[in-house]
């Protein structure tokens, strides 16, 4: 690359929002306006809420055209997500990770502005990496290494974008406060792991974030004079945690570049308490040592390793999400067979698994076959999984020295992250009942207790909507997401109404009219009923029952 031509890379981007100061209810976090500009510190049921993403479906859309549906399974790509337990173990983590690096670094404290300075002014003098001073920082970071596909990257991402990306402050608590603060920055790592192509993109995302002008000014500088730089302007805007994607591009670099890099990391955190969280796949398992590796244990976050998916509830709870978005003629329920079939192809690798759920409605689409069968599946992974089979077929053996060939999907796990592996599965469990709770494992009754609600608020007695519920969801339970719930338990609870009032009606007309003919026996009995007087006493003392012996005289 040119040494004057901006380098090609890529950064995610968030939203903007003013600040708004919030009770962090943890001591520690109080009178800290990079902190109290937050989001809420969320429990797990809210994660789940925030992170669960469903694509657009309707079963009316079957009826359309193929090439107009073939758009429409492009939408479980684009918008279908399903929590899962370590995805809520990544939210906790940089929760924590991100406030506790906010802790040392109050803007409105003079010892922080003075370090801030001190720090970033003796980076600028000494120009060296290897010459940083170093403090005592409250957080640092940790490594997200995992099978390539896994959804590693495209979690942190939705992670991260449940906080603004920039917080504008102007006044808190009454003193001015001119600041741009950049809650989170994710970019990937060079291709060649060049530092000095790390550092022009950094300055090129901030320049993109908050309108200055630091690439400009420093794009012709030598990597040496970049690195203080960019530690100084993350310093200024108050970046609160640092994500280089891509991190196995290091293998590729020249020389000891890899080290330099992650040294640089651990100095950042040093200099200025700056979380930095590496991403990558197994191949990145071997830089990820040494120091920066120490730097991480300190931090008490822990490393986190995604294998791909056990064939287990896990699994059976992404598929049963997933199933739902058929866009084939008909529709074909989940079984165990497709189940089984979905995991061999896959290996329990989630994006390999969804991208074969949709080019197996693709190719079914294509060829005007009205459902996906699991011999169609099998096929379908056989022509369009090519390049990626051999990895599969590794994975699918179970032999260390086969799996050994393929760098991205091999990790190469000790004892003790095998341990640390049992000692989370308990977790796990836990964290999966939370899941199945708020996003209704047990479809029926989660549908029943909502139209009852809706029915209620709308002015029906309870006992009346919880029968029209009940009724609706059990008429309807194969396809749910084929009719419109509301309408149809509206009117069965009107129907439920009318029936009602029919009932009274015929009850009204069943009651006695009383004749008024003096003689007439029914008027006799019930004028008998008032006084307590039994029917026959009644007819015998009008006359119409006689004593038998009258007759024998």
């Amino acid at each position: 690359m040119n040494e004057l031509e901006s380098p090609l890379f890529h950064i995610s981007q968030g939203t903007f929002v003013e600040a708004e100061y919030l009770d962090p209810l943890l001591d520690d976090y109080r009178d800290n306006p990079l902190i109290e500009s937050l989001p809420p510190i969320w429990d797990e049921k809210s994660v789940v809420q925030k992170m669960a993403s469903r694509p657009l479906y309707k079963s009316s859309e079957r009826e359309l055209p193929v090439h107009l549906r073939m758009h429409c399974v492009q939408r479980i790509s684009r918008d279908f997500f399903q929590p899962l337990s370590k995805h809520l173990e990544l939210e906790q983590s940089l929760s924590r990770l991100i406030r506790d690096g906010y802790v040392g670094r109050n803007p409105l404290t003079p010892n922080y502005a003075f370090r801030a300075r001190k720090d970033t002014y003796e980076l600028l003098m000494k120009g060296a990496t290897s010459s940083y001073p170093v403090n005592t920082p409250t957080s640092s970071g940790f490594a997200l290494v995992g099978i390539s596909g896994i959804g590693k990257s495209s979690t942190l991402l939705r992670v991260l974008q449940m906080y603004p990306q920039v917080i504008v402050h102007h006044r808190y608590k009454g003193k001015d406060l001119p600041l741009y603060q950049i809650v989170w920055l994710k970019m990937d790592c060079p291709h060649d792991g060049s530092i000095r192509g790390l550092c022009l993109n950094f300055l090129i995302a901030l320049d993109s974030l908050v309108g200055a002008k630091y690439y400009k000014k420093n794009a012709t500088k030598s990597t040496d004079e970049l690195l203080p730089i960019m530690a100084q302007a993350a310093a200024v805007h108050c970046l609160g945690v640092l994500v280089i994607d891509e991190i196995q591009n290091l293998q590729e670099s020249k020389d000891d570049r890899a080290s330099q890099m992650l040294n640089f990391f651990v100095q950042l955190v040093n200099t200025i308490g700056l979380p930095v969280v590496v991403v990558g796949t197994y191949k990145a398992m071997p830089v990820l040592n040494g120091e920066f590796r120490n730097a991480r244990r300190s931090s008490g976050q822990g490393d986190a390793i995604w294998h791909h998916l056990k064939k287990d509830e896990e699994w059976d709870w992404l598929l049963q999400g997933l199933w739902k978005y058929q866009w084939t003629n008909n529709r074909i329920e989940l079984s165990q067979e497709f189940n089984d079939v979905m995991y061999e192809e896959s290996q329990g690798i989630t994006d390999i698994a969804i991208k074969l759920f949709m080019l197996t409605q693709w190719r079914a689409l294509d060829k005007g076959i009205d459902h996906i069968t699991s011999s169609f599946i099998r096929s379908v992974a056989k022509e369009r999984l090519g390049l990626v089979r051999p990895a599969l077929e590794a994975l699918r053996s179970g032999k260390k020295d086969k799996i050994q060939k393929y760098g991205d999907i091999y990790s190469g796990v000790t004892i003790d992250d095998y341990l640390e592996r049992l000692v989370a599965e308990k977790r796990k469990e836990e964290q999966m009942e939370v899941i199945r709770q708020e996003l209704g494992y047990d479809v029926e009754k989660e549908t029943i207790n909502k139209l009852s609600s809706w029915l209620v608020e709308s002015g029906f007695e309870m006992e009346v909507a919880n029968e029209a519920a009940s009724y609706v969801v059990k008429e309807h339970i194969d396809h749910l997401d084929e009719v419109d719930l509301h309408q149809e338990v509206l009117k069965s609870a009107m129907r439920n109404l009318q029936q009602k009032d029919s009932k009274i009606a015929d009850r009204k007309k069943k009651v006695r009219t009383l004749p008024t003919e003096v003689d007439d026996l029914r008027l006799i009995i019930s004028q008998g009923e008032k006084p307590k007087v039994p029917p026959y006493e009644a007819l015998k003392k009008a006359g119409y029952i006689k004593d038998a012996l009258e007759f024998l005289a």
